[in-house]
């Protein structure tokens, strides 16, 4: 599905090269850690891509899901040591940019 398209590598590749803002964070913090962020945002726009595309079914809706858990794990691996540090705000403009991203792979393997 998504995982394994050239888009979800384009998409890694531009996570890839904001790695620094995750390494050398500044700024005022938020009350809620990186790994809180990614869980929190990319879980909205997956349910609001279910919501949007109500007609699939389970096993489909199944596979979007197990998709979602390998791109949080690949987020994670790529964090690993700063998933527990306090997020910044320019951190959760990122991750809610991303997140967006990720449910517009999603919506574009969908659109028929």
């Amino acid at each position: 599905m998504v995982t394994e398209s050239q888009s979800y590598i384009e998409l890694i590749s531009f996570f890839t090269e904001n790695l620094d803002m995750f390494e050398q964070p500044s700024g005022e913090e938020t009350n809620l850690t990186v790994r809180d962020l990614i869980e929190e945002h990319i879980a909205e726009k997956i349910m609001a891509f279910f919501g949007q595309h109500a007609s699939l079914d389970q096993d489909t809706r199944l596979d979007v899901v197990r998709e979602t858990d390998a791109i949080v794990t690949d987020l994670e691996e790529f964090l690993s040591r700063r998933l527990e540090q306090k997020a910044t705000s320019e951190q959760e403009a990122f991750i809610i940019e991303f997140s967006g991203l990720i449910k517009n792979l999603f919506d574009s393997a969908f659109i028929k």
